[in-house]
């Protein structure tokens, strides 16, 4: 009987046990729900089985809910999102679980914004640069474009004129333009919503022989500051993260606008939890650290008189007036008194945010004051308020996105004016009796260059922009959005002449002269986004169009012939008015599409296309299409090499497409007409024609293509990624030569010259130290460009013959080769490269002349980052470095003894036969070929490569026993400087100015506290 119960025991515990083990092995929907560290759901997370099959992946929805179907009790799962760590979860029989995300702050992990989207280093196909608002915060300038230099490899960065409200010129990945008037660039977005401003005035060249856009100032009216930049507007308080898209993958999607790279700027916005407010506050100053060495009266005097000997001049009235009529025993520095003064700056910000998981706000006021250097009274004044606000309904199907930015600016400045290279002995700004000195500084009145002291110029700018984006969730995976966009400028200038400010001998009348420049812009893009598994990949298919509109109008309005500044306040009352006005409208509209394909976070599809129509094009022509490849293979997925101690992360992507550009201003495809100004014909007024057109005029194509490698070491601690690139732009619009007869000179075309920009980028971002009390973390980046013009058939009939040459950089200068000055005359000498045993130099290019190739390109920058954290200190150092060649000071645009003062190095000049010297004898204006050629030769030409210590920032952060008693939950104390330190042997004031007696960059220092309550 006991057999019997022992061996049915037994037999119920197999059965017990193949039950079971058969429930273990049975499959089951878990369900959950993922949340982020505040709480709030997260949607369209991936949930998924690794190495899954399909139908073992899923999203979770709007309210962060997920359901995943054939899970058993012995499977791990893979969680995913953008922004926040990886977790992988064993199931261990569980039903449902709920997921706290945790966000990820490294390099590969780290949020990025793209086109229409957002994504991280580790899955993108394209290249995107970020700066963060926590590096933002760290530099102390104005203008937030003034930031990208030295964080963004392939980013070349100018400021036109050094002043603070000035036009900044920046350049993606070199120049693809041979038509050096014509702007080049990138696409601008801010929130969505692209910052354009139609070029209805001349732009600013500039010494790199390309040119930038005025911006904000479009009345024709000439801006001391060479332009306003739309981002001095632009608070950096307020501003979240600045990415530079750069390959076809991800600018293409923008298809016309995008040629040229595109810059998108995020703005802060709200976060739930309690309600937060935060200041901050600093003020700072600058000064010109870096002086060249000029010439003292005594020298200037020596360097005169021995030019004036040279040329059988007399020291007389006529042929030496400097120094007969004017003291000899005055001395002025007037380096010193134009760069000499002191530059000021207050920033104060407030900000407050705070909400729920459903609604959040943001709001913030700041007020920036800066003050030229050169600026003897006045100064740059910025006053700007932003709003973000953030709605979601219970069911969290439906989001509300609305965000406005709006500043005004003011510009109110008396320059310190004239030239830091005036004759060291020049007479006395002002008379005794405190008016303008015209008189002491005749017969040579007219070198006067202190008028402006007296002509005030003054300018306000609004600027608003504003941005609304409505999304639904209509099911799991699929949403529809629109993103709506305004943004509105209007920029005020006046500047006055008065009568006082001229010289009396000349029966003077006073001036005034009133620009107005306006723009309104709107965009309107609706968007249809789906995400679902396919196979064992996610894809995710966006389609969406594009409407925009923009108009630009600029009215100059003068009046002159002032009898009394009195009436100066009048346009009414001058006795001469002019009246110009120019508008200009520009519409746009494209549709879209892009399709990802993410196979097991292993291989990585991107397709994108755009088809764009453009009012710039007459009809027929007006559409062009447009698109990209990217791909991405992370072969640290593999199985051979999970498993590495060394290796984290290793990616191979490769991308490839065509953008286009329509950037040849406005209704270049038709003839213009004006009214003429004088005369009548027939008792009407005439109309005259102003422009030449092209209807056939058609799209300018840029391809780019891009390969890359990305590696990661140790966890992540140490990345490497090495970016290799090649972009050509053909069917350039360009102006072209036509024959006179036909009443013009040129006309817009499409042209075949086909230019190439390669490069190489490398970045390094190494975690060196990762700990509780300690942190190191230090990032660099190397990045070489190099551009050449293809090919250009006919080229001969081309009117850039004489400027580029084909096979040859853009950035290039057709110079003598400087051979040393003849011992014997004191001439300088030249190589004959002709043979025909004279130095000859044809500046139209049709004969072969004595003038060598120089390439002017940079041929690299480096920028270098360090981050030190110890306990409630911080300390971070920003490096810059260029290896180039430059223009220097010692043979400037006058030669030795001419009547400007010059670099002391000249002293050194040749003064009897025999003598071996580096600069050649002194002559007066004009007498020696020789010297005139000096100023077209190589001996202009050094090296111009340079270090500088760009920023710095320290910081002490004050422990929380100290915040708890203070009622605070954050107190900072800090201090900033920006280009504290400059290593170079560049012969000049400053490498990166390069431009003899211009102001070199200043050295800024700030100090001040930030708080949270």
């Amino acid at each position: 009987m006991r057999l019997h119960i022992t061996q049915l025991s037994m037999i119920l515990c197999c059965m017990l046990a193949a039950l079971v083990a058969k429930a273990q092995d049975s499959s089951y929907t878990l369900s959950g729900r993922i949340t982020n560290e505040r709480g709030e759901p997260l949607s369209d997370v991936t949930v998924a089985r690794p190495n899954g099959k399909q139908g073992i992946a899923t999203l979770t929805n709007a309210k962060g809910i997920f359901f995943l179907p054939g899970v058993i009790s012995s499977h791990t799962i893979l969680v995913t999102h953008v922004g926040y760590q990886r977790q992988v979860i064993a199931v261990k029989g569980r039903t449902e679980i709920n997921i706290v995300l945790k966000s990820s702050n490294t390099y590969l992990d780290q949020v990025v914004v793209q086109a229409y989207g957002v994504t991280n280093q580790r899955i993108t196909t394209g290249n995107i640069s970020k700066v963060t608002a926590t590096e933002i915060d760290k530099q102390p300038v104005i203008n937030p474009l003034q930031i990208l230099q030295g964080r963004t490899p392939g980013t070349s960065i100018t400021n036109v004129s050094g002043a603070a409200s000035g036009s900044i010129k920046i350049e993606i990945r070199g120049r693809s333009s041979i038509d050096p008037t014509k702007p080049a660039e990138p696409l601008y977005v801010i929130d969505g919503v692209p910052m354009t401003t139609l070029n209805l005035s001349n732009v600013e060249s500039i010494a790199a022989g390309s040119a930038v856009s005025q911006g904000m100032i479009q009345s024709g009216m000439a801006s001391p500051a060479g332009g306003q930049s739309p981002f001095f507007n632009i608070n950096p308080a307020d501003i979240e993260s600045i990415e530079v898209l750069k390959d076809a993958d991800a600018t293409a999607i923008y298809g016309s606008r995008g040629a040229n790279g595109v810059i998108l700027v995020t703005t802060k916005k709200g976060k739930a939890g309690k309600a937060g407010t935060e200041l901050n506050v600093y003020t700072g100053f600058s000064k010109v650290t870096r002086f060249f060495p000029l010439l003292n009266t005594q020298q200037y005097v020596a360097l005169r008189k021995a030019a004036l000997a040279n040329d059988g001049l007399a020291i007389d009235m006529m042929s030496a007036p400097d120094l007969v009529a004017w003291d000899t025993t005055r001395y002025t520095d007037w380096q010193r008194y134009a760069f000499g003064g002191t530059g000021r700056t207050v920033s104060a910000q407030l900000s407050m945010q705070g909400g729920t998981a459903l609604t959040n706000f943001r709001a913030s006021a700041g007020y920036n004051y800066q003050r030229d250097i050169t600026a003897i009274a006045g100064g740059n004044q910025r006053g700007s308020m932003a709003m973000a606000v953030q709605h979601k309904t219970p069911n969290q199907k439906f989001t509300l996105d609305l965000s406005a930015q709006y500043s005004i600016t003011h510009s109110n400045l008396i320059y310190s004016a004239g030239s830091a290279l005036l004759p060291p002995h020049a007479p006395a700004i002002f008379n005794d009796k405190g008016s303008l000195n015209y008189a002491g500084w005749a017969p040579l009145a007219t070198s006067y260059a202190f008028a402006s002291l007296l002509q005030p110029y003054e300018s306000t700018a609004h600027l608003l922009n504003s941005n609304l984006v409505l999304s639904y969730a209509i099911i799991r995976g699929l949403t529809a959005r629109i993103n709506l966009g305004y943004n509105n400028s209007q920029t005020a200038q006046e500047h006055t002449l008065p009568i006082r400010s001229l010289n009396p001998d000349m029966n003077p009348r006073g001036s005034v002269s009133k620009g107005r420049s306006y723009f309104h812009n709107v965009i309107s893009e609706p968007q249809l986004e789906y995400t679902t598994f396919l196979s064992r990949g996610k894809i995710t298919a966006l389609a969406g169009a594009s409407y925009q509109q923009n108009l630009t109008t600029g009215l100059l309005t003068a009046g002159s012939n002032y009898t009394n500044d009195l009436l100066l306040g009048s346009i009414n009352a001058a006795p001469t008015k002019q009246i110009v006005e120019n508008s200009a409208q520009y519409k746009y509209a494209g549709a879209f599409l892009r399709l990802s394909y993410n196979w097991e976070n292993r291989y990585i599809l991107n397709i994108s296309g755009r088809r764009d129509g453009s009012s710039r094009f007459a009809s027929g022509r007006q559409f062009g299409n447009f698109g990209s490849i990217g791909a991405a293979w992370i072969f640290s997925e593999s199985k051979a090499l999970k498993a590495s101690s060394v290796l984290s992360f290793g990616k191979l992507r490769a991308s490839y497409g065509v953008t286009g550009s329509d950037q040849i201003g406005d209704y270049g495809f038709l003839s213009l007409w004006e009214f003429g100004s004088t005369g009548q014909y027939g008792g009407q007024q005439p109309l005259f024609p102003t422009r030449f057109a092209d209807s056939l005029l058609r799209w300018e194509e840029n391809r780019k293509l891009e390969l890359a490698l990305q590696l990661g070491f140790f966890k992540d601690r140490l990345t490497l990624q090495v970016a290799w690139y090649r972009n050509r732009c053909d069917n350039q619009l360009l102006s072209m030569p036509i024959a006179s007869q036909s009443g013009f000179t040129s006309v817009i075309s499409n042209t075949p010259a086909n230019v190439q920009n390669t490069g190489l980028e490398v970045n390094l971002d190494i975690l060196a130290i990762k700990g509780t009390t300690w942190q190191l973390q230090t990032r660099l980046f190397v990045a070489a460009n190099r551009n050449k013009l293809l090919s250009y058939p006919n080229f001969d009939q081309s009117p850039y013959k004489s400027r580029f040459v084909v096979g040859r950089p853009l950035n290039l200068q057709r110079l003598l080769h400087f051979t040393g000055v003849n011992p014997a005359t004191g001439e300088y000498r030249f190589a004959d490269l002709t043979g025909d045993q004279a130095i000859t130099v044809d500046f139209t290019g049709n004969t072969p002349d004595d003038r060598t190739i120089i390439d002017m390109t940079p041929q690299y920058e480096a920028g270098l980052t360090t981050e030190l954290t110890f306990q409630q200190w911080s300390l971070s150092a920003l490096w810059f470095h260029r290896k180039q060649k430059g223009f220097n000071a010692l043979v400037g645009a006058e030669q030795p003894g001419a009547r400007k003062n010059q670099p002391s190095q000249v002293m050194q000049y040749w003064q009897k036969p025999g003598d071996i010297a580096a600069v050649g004898k002194p002559l007066n204006y004009g007498t020696n070929n020789s010297n005139q050629y000096a100023f077209y030769s190589d001996a202009r030409i050094s090296d111009a490569s340079f270090i500088r210590l760009q920023n710095v920032s320290l910081s002490y952060s004050c422990p929380d026993a100290w915040l708890k008693k203070w009622h605070l939950s954050q107190f900072r104390l800090f201090i900033q400087g920006e280009n504290l330190l400059l290593v170079t042997n560049y012969k000049g004031s400053d490498p990166e100015i390069q431009q003899f007696g211009s102001l070199p960059r200043p050295a800024i220092l700030t100090a001040g506290i930030s708080c949270k309550l």
